[in-house]
């Protein structure tokens, strides 16, 4: 059931088993597994229907260290948050991220690998095994020397409100309410009673429940936590609140020269099998990683030619047509595909006889990087002194890039020289080979994959949340956020952290469960 605070009246009915702050990708799916196991739901969600420019407004944040553009391009206030601008890309952390490694401080999970999220992401019907992609291509598994092949998956509806809209509208046992800005906790001694929230229009309510879940963005975790609280605030004790914040470095490293463009297209084109997709890459093998002393690092290629736009164009136009999505649509769209009727041709007669991506012959290719951050990086989230139009404080980010990180770079753009010399030449960046850290950096960007500032750990010292992702200080808080990752890979976060939503609405039915036996 979808509600409006600007309009509806919230009354004590909407107490609910767990209240929910956040409906993007994790507060949905978390709301849907606790449904299914007959818990009542109410979300609280401080945008709207869609992106809207006075509920971004308190995202608006101060910069310290490098640039980041995430900070305010890769955050969005609205029902199915992020999810209503990303490209739908799902690649799992390796099993390596989750174990301890002695060269790197601050690494390792508090538990093993968890996964269980691929149905709820709408990926139950994909290929699980490599392998068996590029035996249905009828193609052998690519095999290089020191560089792993592999695919990540993309969701073919990446909006998750619209995948899972069905039940957030009308299963009466969820309850979303939109430009909902949750502002407060209230609460009694260590236990969490209720939810202040506020809209834009100073309309302000509490929402009540027996377990808190908060599924905000790693930054806008921070930022809430961190807010001045009579008495201190009690989750940070370790003193870990807002410290080792990650991105993902994304750079092009390489310039790719490829030897035999058919036969590099065959490894490195986009694939579509049975209504997915999946995307080729190249990850720096654990034992190459473990002997170099570096950083978990992937890469994919990148295709650039002058003809980028109007691909993308038509391939969105085309994949509306074959969605029978016709109302999205528009006038302008049909005459590009009538207008660029050959560059179509070409593109579905690759995408329908071979099931592959349509890159140009002319395109450019670069060897685009995406490197793990430290895990017990300098980069850190704090407050600024201006206050945003809800009257919390700002966030500031000091977003920064180590030497460790940029040899992890480095070491992997040789290692692709040489492990792809039979297929391409690859031609690592000048500034990046000559150890210029500082004119290199200036062309590395972030990948709006923020995690790290809520840390969790088993030890009240070493973290933020516990091992059940529970707020440290509280009974009945607790944070389904990349903010708690302890380590971040390279790999895209949201799959990891929809698994984490999985096991949290386990833990919390158990949970629940003990408390009504006993």
């Amino acid at each position: 059931m979808i509600l409006d605070l600007q309009r509806d009246v919230a009354g004590r009915e909407q107490r609910a088993d767990v209240c929910i702050v956040g409906a993007g990708a994790a507060g949905i799916v978390l709301a849907v597994e606790l449904r299914r196991q007959g818990r009542t739901v109410v979300m609280v969600e401080g945008g709207g229907e869609d992106v809207e420019e006075a509920a971004q407004e308190p995202y608006r944040s101060e910069l310290a260290g490098l640039n980041h553009r995430g900070i305010h391009t890769g955050r969005f206030r609205a029902k199915g948050g992020t999810t209503t601008r990303w490209g739908g890309q799902i690649l799992e952390l390796e099993k390596e991220d989750f174990e301890v490694r002695e060269w790197i401080a601050g690494s390792g999970w508090p538990f093993a690998k968890y996964e269980r999220a691929l149905v709820l992401e709408g990926l139950g019907g994909v290929e699980r095994s490599d392998a068996a992609v590029w035996q249905r291509l009828k193609l052998p598994m690519p095999a290089f020397e020191r560089l792993e092949s592999y695919f990540s998956r993309w969701c073919p509806d990446p909006v998750f409100a619209r995948l899972h809209g069905a039940m957030l509208e009308k299963d009466e046992g969820i309850r979303l309410w939109l430009h909902a800005n949750c502002v407060e906790l209230v609460m009694e001694q260590e236990t969490v009673r209720g939810v202040r929230c506020r809209t834009q229009t100073s309309i302000e309510t509490v929402f009540c429940a027996d377990e808190f879940v908060f599924c905000m963005g790693a930054i806008e975790s921070c930022r809430f936590f961190m807010q001045p609280r009579e008495g201190g605030l009690p989750w940070n004790q370790s003193g870990l609140l807002g410290r080792h914040f990650q991105d993902h470095i994304d750079s092009n490293a390489a310039e790719v020269k490829p030897r035999n463009r058919r036969e590099f297209a065959r490894l490195f084109d986009n694939v579509f099998l049975g209504g997915y997709k999946y995307h080729p890459k190249l990850r720096l093998s654990a034992a190459d990683a473990r002997q170099a002393g570096v950083l978990n690092a992937g890469a994919t290629m990148y295709f650039l030619s002058d003809v980028d736009e109007v691909l993308g164009e038509l391939k969105g136009t085309a994949k509306h047509l074959l969605r029978g999505r016709l109302g999205e649509i528009s006038g302008k769209d049909l005459i590009g595909l009538v207008r660029n009727a050959p560059l179509l041709a070409a593109q579905m007669a690759r995408y329908f006889l071979e099931h592959r991506a349509f890159n140009p012959a002319s395109a450019v290719v670069k060897l685009r990087v995406h490197c793990e951050q430290q895990p017990d990086s300098a980069s850190s989230i704090t407050l600024a002194e201006e206050r945003d139009s809800l009257g919390l404080l700002r966030a500031r980010l000091d977003w920064r890039i180590s030497e460790l990180e940029v040899e992890t770079i480095r070491h992997y753009a040789q290692t692709a020289a040489q492990s792809l010399a039979g297929v391409a030449e690859v031609i690592p960046d000048e500034a990046l080979l000559r150890g210029d850290r500082d004119t290199y950096i200036k062309g590395c960007d972030d990948s709006n994959h923020h995690m790290g500032g809520m840390r969790m750990a088993a030890s009240p010292g070493a973290g933020v949340v516990d091992t059940n992702l529970l707020l440290r200080g509280t009974r009945n808080c607790y944070v389904c956020s990349g903010a708690a990752f302890p380590t971040s890979g390279f790999s895209n976060p949201t799959h990891t952290l929809l698994a984490l939503a999985v096991r949290l609405a386990d833990h919390v039915v158990r949970l629940s469960g003990r408390r009504a036996a006993g």
